[in-house]
């Protein structure tokens, strides 16, 4: 049996003796709490999770990607000392007045994002800085799953739109296809695309920001080539999209817009992610060559 173990199934026994008992009653009491006072704003992500062409369809994974990191942070969170923090007061009353501002003033999202500071609080007033440092990123993932304001959503997903219909036509061009775009349409010869909201891109941009975020997190780097990882998320997104419109545009070319708009549109929906895993691994491999995570680095906790 190794030393690391070891030590976790100390950990774990010392977490379980009657006397710490109140270590997981009083969280599970917490935890209960909690439910109930964002119960509303649970069913309004869920709301948003489920609505028609929602862009956060990847909400439901959000809470198990956390809690699987919760699970895999368990020995470092153990290891660490349990010294409850008061300042964790002020937080967790921090987050629960902007939930009260968010009610009243009936913008749900401003609710949801209270959730983030009041978990933190609750963290840092039952277990402490240290402990809570060991779990700042599934805490802080969770902001993945709270769905923004349509108002916001739609007027970014426009402009998504037009700058990778913009850019897919330029790459037409390059390789001598003759094609012009006009706001969403893309004329060639006597056809046309039109390239709808769902292949604006926001949603895959949202999804892989997250994918992005867990990529970083994990990655074998120093610090800032994590951090680089992370603001790579964005670009590589909307380059997948690009190539994914282009691929549309050569197929509506060749074979006409009907095929282009029909199967294969759904199925060049999958090629952004395949494009987009492949940028973030080659990117990941080069940044362990150029900047790889010292031993010491790489026994920590990892952040960007």
């Amino acid at each position: 049996m190794t030393e690391d173990s070891t030590s976790a199934q100390r950990h774990e026994r010392a977490l379980t003796r009657p006397g710490d008992v109140k270590h997981i009653l009083f969280p599970a009491i917490i935890a209960g709490l909690l439910i109930i006072l964002y119960w509303t704003d649970f069913r309004r992500m869920h709301g948003g999770w489920t609505a028609t062409e929602s862009y956060y369809t990847h909400g439901f994974l959000v809470p198990f990607i956390s809690a699987f990191f919760v699970w895999r942070q368990r020995n470092a969170f153990l290891a660490a000392p349990l010294r409850p923090y008061a300042g964790g007061y002020i937080l967790l009353a921090l987050g629960v007045g902007v939930m009260l501002v968010g009610n009243f003033l009936h913008f749900a999202v401003i609710s949801q994002l209270s959730l983030l500071p009041v978990l933190f609080g609750v963290s840092l007033t039952l277990f402490g800085y240290q402990r809570t440092r060991a779990m700042w990123f599934p805490l802080a993932f969770l902001i993945f799953m709270i769905p923004m304001p349509g108002s916001v959503t739609q007027s970014f997903a426009l402009h998504l739109k037009l700058l990778a219909t913009e850019y897919a036509v330029i790459l037409a061009n390059w390789v001598t296809l003759p094609m012009v775009r006009e706001g969403s349409f893309i004329y060639f010869g006597d056809d046309q695309l039109l390239v709808g909201e769902v292949c604006g891109g926001l949603r895959s941009l949202i999804a892989l920001l997250a994918f992005g975020a867990v990529m970083a997190y994990i990655s074998k780097t120093r610090p800032w080539a994590q951090w680089f990882l992370l603001a790579m998320s964005g670009p590589i997104a909307i380059v997948s999209n690009v190539f994914r419109i282009f691929l549309l545009c050569v197929v509506g070319y060749f074979w006409g817009s009907e095929v282009a708009a029909g199967r294969f549109h759904d199925i060049s929906g999958i090629m952004i992610f395949v494009v987009a895993f492949a940028l973030f691994f080659g990117l990941e491999t080069q940044l362990r060559r150029i900047a790889p995570a010292d031993d010491e680095e790489d026994n920590k906790e990892q952040s960007p």
